[in-house]
């Protein structure tokens, strides 16, 4: 992954940060996303999750977001998609 900010340029990267819920500090549950392959089921909707990290630019202070298990997390949307 390129370590320069796409908005100002700088290279002032804080890579991997986690992103914490409300409550979360110390221990607790990072940030999730969630897609369901069948998300119109009453149950059983086949969910997949990945976990949300964070680079901050430290000239700037712009920030992205990366999920991981991405491709899994894709595969469902896919899926959700064919229902």
């Amino acid at each position: 992954m390129d370590n320069t900010c796409p908005h100002c340029g700088s290279k002032k990267i804080i890579p991997d940060l986690r992103l914490a819920t409300p409550g979360s500090m110390g221990g607790g549950r990072i940030a999730d996303v969630y897609v369901c392959g069948a998300p119109q089921a009453l149950v059983f909707k086949d969910c997949a999750s990945g976990g949300l990290t964070v680079r901050v630019c430290g000239e700037c202070g712009h920030a992205e977001l990366h999920a991981t298990s991405f491709r899994l997390l894709y595969e469902k949307y896919e899926k959700s998609r064919q229902s």
